[in-house]
């Protein structure tokens, strides 16, 4: 029996095309991919307090046609405020998306890069979350 790649549906013999897709089908089906990336394969490219702000990073991204994971949830969760960093929401994307993803993000209003690295920053913060680079305001 034929198979669509993309959307996996099973055809009857004979057919060649998927009636959904349009793509042509294939006789045997790979392996489903794995739906959640290895997290020692992706690298940070942004990070806030609270649900909302992250959430809309992503999906800002996402619109965009890169994935990403949120990690820090649980502490988040548990702890309505930062101290020392320990309630923050980490934003992590494929490292060959990164640059785009800072991009992006930086992009947005109130956002700009670090001129030693490059990485998102927050109008008027005083150092680089990512290098510690201490920003003109």
């Amino acid at each position: 029996m034929p198979f669509c790649p993309q959307c996996r549906t099973e055809y009857v013999e004979g057919t060649t095309n998927c009636a959904d897709c349009g793509v042509p089908l294939i006789p045997v089906l790979p392996p489903e991919r794995e739906t959640q990336p290895d997290l020692r394969d992706l690298v940070e490219v942004w990070r806030t307090q609270g649900e909302l702000n992250a959430q809309l990073t992503r999906s800002l991204l996402e619109a965009n046609g890169i994935s990403s994971m949120l990690t820090g949830e649980s502490l988040r969760l548990t702890h309505g405020f930062t101290v020392d960093g320990l309630a923050l929401v980490h934003i992590l994307v494929r490292p060959g998306d990164a640059g785009r993803a800072c991009e992006i993000i930086a992009s947005t209003e109130g956002m700009s890069r670090c001129a030693a690295c490059g990485f998102p920053v927050e109008d008027g913060d005083g150092t680089c979350w990512s290098c510690g680079a201490e920003l003109e305001t």
